[in-house]
């Protein structure tokens, strides 16, 4: 099967994962999709495995510093060159990852955003930087979410800190994806909304609220990276979507 057919394929057998917060368990389990992915040329196999590892807290939790994930990040961005929206996705997420970081050093009694270059990444770091004592470090004109991150954070609201961080995350691959249909790129997002949407079906609020504070307690106690938060990471630590087994 010539790799458009083999896509088209692919792509039209995955079910609609319909919108965030709003599914009780996900139309396709992680088996199925592992299934599905089988249809992935190698190449595309090994992409998304980078994809999904620098995008998942699971995948960036076993680096011990924050430069070691940036560092991770910019070679997966370069391995991703032939994909220029996968690589722009890859960037913005890391930007929220340093804006929700700087958010969280400032809270933590941080006076200023210090040598940014080593737990930052991105366009935002000589702005925040410059700005450290503004709530939305001058980006809330057109990012209002930081201010909204800000106050959940001072109130100590870790589920509206999840959820809000969530929604962004799923408004970033809604632009992409919206930008393919039948193409590695459309699969790639596939996969990454499903890892959020699976993950969120996983606990209810009580549940989410015991985990974040231990994540929370834990990082306190063993020195979790500093720019990756647990209190308001994107995916728990339990293990995220692997693709190990997957063929072309």
């Amino acid at each position: 099967m010539s790799q458009p057919h083999q896509y088209i394929a692919l792509v039209t057998s995955l079910p609609d994962l319909g919108k965030l917060f709003t599914r009780k368990s996900v139309p396709i389990s992680e088996f199925r999709l592992k299934q599905r992915m089988s249809m992935l040329e190698a190449e595309h196999t090994g992409l998304l495995q980078e994809l999904v590892e620098i995008t998942a807290w699971a995948g960036v939790a076993k680096y011990d510093q924050d430069l070691e994930v940036i560092r991770r990040a910019n070679q997966v961005v370069n391995d991703l060159k032939d994909y220029p929206d996968l690589q722009h996705l890859v960037g913005t997420r890391m930007e929220t990852r340093t804006l929700i970081a700087a958010l969280r050093r400032r809270r933590d009694g941080q006076e200023t955003a210090g040598d940014i270059a080593s737990w930052g990444y991105g366009r935002w770091c000589g702005r925040i930087k410059a700005n450290w004592s503004d709530p939305a470090f001058g980006l809330g004109h057109f990012m209002p979410w930081i201010s909204d991150a800000h106050r959940f954070l001072q109130a100590g609201d870790h589920i509206g800190m999840e959820r809000l961080t969530l929604t962004q995350v799923f408004r970033q691959l809604d632009h992409f994806g919206a930008l393919h249909e039948f193409d590695f790129e459309a699969v790639a997002i596939y996969v990454l909304r499903w890892v959020i949407v699976e993950r969120w079906s996983r606990y209810n609020e009580d549940d989410a609220r015991d985990r974040l504070a231990t994540l929370v307690e834990a990082a306190l106690g063993n020195g979790s990276p500093s720019g990756i938060d647990p209190a308001v990471t994107e995916f728990p630590t339990d293990n995220s979507f692997a693709f190990e087994g997957a063929t072309s």
